[in-house]
């Protein structure tokens, strides 16, 4: 793998340890619909795929709009972000590439939240940009937000890395023509495509 200059950050289950929040905001939405799944099934799926998609499953399971879902979901999550902390190792691997002189940038899927979060937890200070779902962007697995960042920084391919914890993110950074890190801790139910260009256990491993 040649030397990079250049990493985009996911940021749920990759710096920031936030599943349990997620999943238990979904197994809250989820009983309020009348369709209640186990936290186990609800990880599953987002990690095979995304809150969105759950969302849209659910919604087809319940006859609710996925529009409502999604805005009540916002809410519940809300009311749980202080639960967020930091992937082990997400400080430290970001500092030591920062001073190394890499780029630093997040794509995510997390919406206004993504700002606060990342000031509450110390890392905004590393990131050039963040790239939100507020941008507009389509979603993953499209590698738009990525293709964004790179002509807008005139980043170099080839020495440029998109970092996720799932498949999705892989695809991204495919679809982007980056190098595709998967971070995939041991306690991870992701299966690897063979798309990846490596594959972490541990975020110090980047450094």
């Amino acid at each position: 793998m040649p030397d990079l200059k250049s990493y985009i950050w996911d940021l749920d289950g990759t710096l920031l340890d936030s599943y349990g929040s997620i999943v238990s905001s979904l197994v809250s939405l989820s009983g309020e619909c009348r369709c209640p799944d186990s936290p186990a099934e609800i990880l599953k799926a987002v990690k095979h795929g995304s809150v969105s998609a759950y969302l849209s499953a659910l919604s087809g399971r319940s006859s609710m709009e996925y529009e409502f879902l999604y805005s009540r979901y916002r809410e519940i999550s809300h009311g749980r972000v202080e639960e967020i902390t930091l992937i082990p190792g997400a400080l430290e691997t970001l500092e030591s590439l920062k001073s190394g002189g890499a780029q630093q940038f997040v794509y995510t899927h997390r919406g206004q939240s993504a700002w606060p979060l990342l000031s509450r937890l110390g890392l905004s200070r590393f990131f050039a940009e963040v790239v939100t779902f507020e941008n507009g962007f389509r979603p993953k697995p499209s590698g738009e937000g990525v293709r964004y960042l790179v002509r807008k920084y005139s980043l170099d391919n080839a020495s440029t890395a998109y970092v996720g914890d799932r498949t999705l993110d892989v695809a991204c950074a495919k679809d982007a023509d980056v190098l595709a890190i998967l971070y995939l801790p041991q306690d991870s139910c992701v299966v690897p495509t063979g798309m990846e260009d490596r594959i972490i256990s541990r975020l110090e491993e980047l450094v």
